[in-house]
């Protein structure tokens, strides 16, 4: 019975092992093979994303801490000019016109502040968003 071969394994190699198994192990292996170099492609892939979302972010986040910072010195310098036209100041009404105009001249600026933070918020997210986008 070791001499004779079953019909559905057909030639052995020197090793002993059918034919049609050795075929099957190496097309398995070959998909395998494809299967993993695909996951890494992906792997990569994704890396490059993040990367370029994390440089995004990070470029994004300078800009904004630019504009903020910006904004502080100029409120801070507004503030020191106003207090210095109010010790100026000659007379009540005097001092309830500049507060006025320091408080009118204030609203724009944040306004203007807020606009440009926002803009810088809004461009990180669009950068971000580009970043996460297949190339190509």
């Amino acid at each position: 019975m070791a001499g004779k071969q079953g019909s559905t394994t057909g030639n052995t190699n020197a090793a002993g092992v059918p034919e049609q198994v050795r075929q099957a192990a190496e097309t398995t292996l070959a998909q395998a093979k494809q299967a993993v170099d695909q996951y890494l492609q992906q792997a990569t892939n994704l890396q490059e994303k993040v990367e370029s979302s994390v440089q995004a972010a990070q470029a994004g986040a300078r800009d904004m801490n630019r504009n903020v910072l910006a904004a502080a010195e100029a409120n801070i310098n507004a503030t020191f000019e106003f207090a210095q036209q109010l010790v100026r100041a000659k007379d009540p009404q005097e001092m309830a016109a500049l507060q006025q105009t320091f408080l009118q001249q204030q609203f724009e600026r944040v306004k203007t502040q807020m606009q440009e933070v926002g803009g810088a918020a809004a461009r990180t997210a669009a950068d971000m968003g580009a970043g996460a986008r297949p190339k190509g």
